[in-house]
């Protein structure tokens, strides 16, 4: 299962051993990158990080992917923040949350 921006706020449930990808696009272009602040662990796995490139035309937004594995039952939840890399002090342009609950 996949979930972008829609999710963002909401709470998923997965079975102890699944996994599921976390979307979210970026504008590389304008320095704009999404970074984990807090990946779910150790109820989570994070098991791999992609950055997919605009297709099409040059510029615009890409993708940056995450995929997740359900390591043991309990709740956790996976926060992202939205940043360049250089404005160490200010606020994140957008954050995403997803609560995630994991049975066993």
């Amino acid at each position: 299962m996949e979930y972008g921006e829609q999710a963002n706020g909401t709470e998923i449930s997965v079975h102890a051993g699944e996994e599921f990808e976390v979307a979210l696009a970026e504008t590389r272009t304008a320095g704009y990158r999404w970074t984990i602040s807090e990946n779910g662990e150790p109820v989570l796995q994070l098991v791999e990080e992609v950055s997919l490139p605009n297709v099409g035309s040059v510029g615009g937004a890409g993708q940056r992917q995450w995929r997740f594995r359900a390591a043991s039952a309990g709740e956790t939840e996976i926060k992202m923040r939205y940043v360049r890399s250089w404005e160490k002090s200010s606020e994140p342009a957008r954050t995403f949350t997803l609560k995630v609950h994991v049975r066993s």
